[in-house]
């Protein structure tokens, strides 16, 4: 059974989380279709946890509580330990290693290392891009029915994208040309609703295989299978 002051409290903090400023009452409420007075007792429920705050105009933001829930998570998982592992292998090699997950028609970063940057600045790179321009996206998104697909994206988009699905159900890891010269590959991680890519890679047939490999294992650890 769907407990929905719980289910409710949780697309506050969500609201919060992607938004750039702090939000009032009202505006959660307008965003989220909740009455207002239900919002207050949320958030009221929240501010004692300290996973908002609220500032001197009444107007709510994430709280310390958040970071310090974020901190004991990211410490104590083995998803953060596996993909440390894995950058750690990698190095300072140029290559670029992303893992994203789906959030309606986005793909939000998890992590991303932007070339070589360093793994602190790789963990937690919440970025997010339309799910068509991510090969995180096309993978993800062929594991969904096509009128799934279309449900999300809308047909016109099914459509652009519709031989790079096709490609992504029958190839365990995806690899697209990107203009000029880029290459990137995607693999779905077991047992999550998550993908690893690699983009920033070159042409060249032998290392791009290598690097299909590399792949295929860095998900299996991630999952760890």
């Amino acid at each position: 059974m769907l407990l929905h002051s719980v289910y409710d409290a949780f697309r506050c903090m969500n609201l919060l989380a992607t938004v750039s400023e702090p939000t009032g009452i009202r505006e959660i409420g307008r965003q989220l279709s909740l009455d207002s007075a239900k919002v207050t007792r949320i958030m009221q429920t929240l501010l004692a946890l300290e996973m908002v705050h609220r500032n001197e105009k009444r107007k709510y933001s994430l709280g310390l509580g958040v970071h310090r829930f974020s901190a004991h998570a990211i410490h104590n998982s083995a998803f953060y330990k596996a993909v440390l592992e894995i950058l750690e292998e990698v190095g300072n090699k140029p290559v670029s290693i992303v893992i994203g997950v789906l959030s309606g028609r986005d793909v939000i970063y998890l992590i991303h290392t932007r070339q070589g940057k360093s793994v602190a600045r790789a963990i937690g790179n919440y970025d997010s891009v339309p799910v068509t321009d991510s090969i995180i996206g096309i993978k993800l998104l062929a594991g969904r029915s096509d009128e799934e697909i279309v449900s999300l994206i809308g047909i016109h988009d099914f459509h652009l994208i519709r031989e790079d699905i096709d490609s992504a159900r029958r190839h365990q890891v995806i690899v697209k040309r990107y203009p000029p010269q880029e290459y990137r590959m995607a693999c779905a991680i077991p047992g999550m609703q998550a993908a690893i890519a690699l983009s920033n890679l070159s042409g060249e047939r032998l290392e791009l295989e290598t690097l299909k490999k590399f792949l295929v294992s860095a998900a299996h650890k991630i999952s760890g299978g």
